[in-house]
């Protein structure tokens, strides 16, 4: 099943701003939680590191364009797989490829 996708206008400007704003606070932020020590203040410390990390990778992936490669792939590999079910006929079960 597809996932619904829509249109939005200025994706990868509001993507790009959004990156900018995470690197930042990022910046501002890391010199200003405490050290990596073990407990709950070096807990924080790795959790907001990774956060911010998990965040900027995001935004890094969508503009880079990974989500369209990936679904236009997906669709090639699903129109061949159409192809050939009708060359085939409906009795010989096809078998998924690794992507």
């Amino acid at each position: 099943m597809r996932r619904k996708t829509r249109m939005v206008h200025h994706a990868k400007r509001r993507a790009f701003a959004n990156t900018c704003a995470i690197v930042a606070l990022s910046v501002y932020g890391i010199p200003r939680i405490p050290r990596l020590h073990p407990g709950l203040d070096g807990t924080f410390s790795t959790v907001w590191i990774l956060f911010a990390a998990l965040a900027v990778a995001a935004n890094l992936y969508f503009l880079v364009g990974a989500d369209k490669e990936r679904s236009q792939q997906l669709e090639r590999q699903e129109a061949e797989s159409g192809q050939a079910l009708s060359q085939r006929g409906r009795d010989v079960p096809l078998r998924r490829r690794a992507l």
